[in-house]
């Protein structure tokens, strides 16, 4: 039964989302940023809207960019009156199934449930993507705007052995710790992009994988600027 209500209620999503996607076909631009556990996506970010806003201030252009995360997250948890700890609680984990949903609405009264949550989150991110000029970092972006003409879909990745050491290095834990830490993120973020897309999500999702282990930032940014401008996004 709680598979049937999960299944029903994740098309349900589906279909509200195509509906309102059909409405508004003139949105962004947009670009999404998925990356594997390990890689700098907000940094990478954070230097690409900072590009972006120097390109709009040589045009002449009040236009700016701002990229996005956390802030999904927040402006979720204003929709639904919660506290934002107990949103990013329910968008980074597995899914619990519905009979721990109703366990968890008996005991917060004003809990919407999971499947709610979630959908809010696809909603807001779908707003910041209309809006336009957005950079959004993760959170099943690429699921949610990819129907969207003005955008890009990019993915940061690099070798599992290569992550494992680099966090084990930055954060200072053990190697194995490290490999449980990337395998369960990694988990958790396939499983938010399989959500808002309703199956499984690969990479041909995306417009373009980067290896990060091979390029260096300025490559991957000198490479994304050059595809937004080939696809009039700047």
């Amino acid at each position: 039964m709680s598979n049937i209500l999960l299944t029903y209620m994740k098309n349900r999503f589906n279909y509200e989302s195509s509906i309102s996607k059909k409405k508004k076909s003139k949105t962004g631009p947009v670009v999404t940023i998925s990356r594997d556990y390990g890689c700098p996506a907000k940094r990478l970010a954070g230097i690409l809207s900072s590009e972006l806003n120097r390109i709009e201030l040589e045009n002449y252009s009040q236009n700016r960019w701002q990229w996005i995360s956390k802030e999904i997250l927040d402006e979720s948890a204003k929709e639904l009156n919660l506290k934002p700890a107990l949103i990013r609680e329910v968008a980074n984990k597995e899914q619990d199934g519905i009979v721990d949903d109703i366990v968890k609405s008996l005991s917060h009264k004003d809990y919407p449930g999971d499947i709610k949550i979630k959908k809010t989150i696809g909603e807001v991110i779908r707003s910041f993507a209309e809006h336009g000029r957005v950079i959004i970092v993760g959170r099943g972006g690429v699921s949610i705007t990819r129907d969207i003409p003005n955008s890009l879909h990019v993915k940061i990745q690099a070798p599992l052995e290569w992550r494992i050491n680099d966090v084990s290095k930055k954060q200072m834990i053990s190697l194995s710790e490290a490999r449980k830490k990337i395998h369960h993120a990694d988990s958790q973020r396939a499983m938010i992009r399989d959500f808002f897309e309703g199956k499984k999500v690969d990479d041909s999702a995306f417009d373009v994988v980067f290896n990060y282990f091979s390029l260096d930032e300025e490559d991957i940014i000198a490479a994304i600027l050059k595809l937004m401008e080939s696809r009039d996004l700047i």
